[in-house]
């Protein structure tokens, strides 16, 4: 391939962090006077990674990737929620506290002459009581096609987050 695989690692990381893949449903409620916000509208905004790890089976080949990316949360059309990582959107419905992607959403995006398809296989985004952290899983497959050359990769990521911004 006429890219480094660590370079297309970077590029699926930033994916990996935008991801989504489960459950459906939502459940968002009134909100108390004093009680910040409540149901999907406590995702939503910009959230710092504070710790997290994406690894990367390539071929047998182990990769590990350390989460550094921000991520946005926004209300969804389709769904309660949207994440948006470069030419992908992906979609995640609420229940409770946890997000959790629509099931089978993949998409390509293009890393010089690399062509990604990333496929989620599951994806959730928990709050903690206060709504001001949350844990993160992913996991699914990244398919690499370069000149002619294809390399398949599952992954797996779980991260922490604290909320920056509404």
């Amino acid at each position: 391939m006429h890219v480094s695989i660590s370079r297309v690692l970077r590029v699926l990381a930033i994916g990996m962090v935008m991801a989504a893949g489960g459950a459906c449903g939502s459940s968002d409620k009134a909100a108390s006077p004093d009680s910040g916000p409540t149901g999907n509208s406590r995702f939503v905004g910009t959230w710092h990674p504070t710790s997290g790890t994406i690894t990367y089976n390539c071929g047998g080949v182990i990769t590990p990737d350390t989460v550094t990316d921000n991520l946005t949360w926004a209300a969804g059309v389709g769904a309660d929620l949207v994440q948006t990582a470069g030419s992908c959107v992906f979609k995640a419905n609420v229940v409770s506290s946890t997000a959790s992607a629509l099931p089978s959403q993949s998409c390509n995006m293009q890393s010089g002459t690399t062509n990604i398809t990333l496929a989620l296989a599951a994806y959730t985004f928990s709050l903690s009581a206060d709504g001001l952290t949350a844990t993160e899983s992913a996991s699914g497959n990244a398919t690499l096609s370069d000149s002619g050359v294809t390399l398949t990769c599952t992954y797996n990521e779980t991260a922490s987050y604290t909320k920056i911004s509404q």
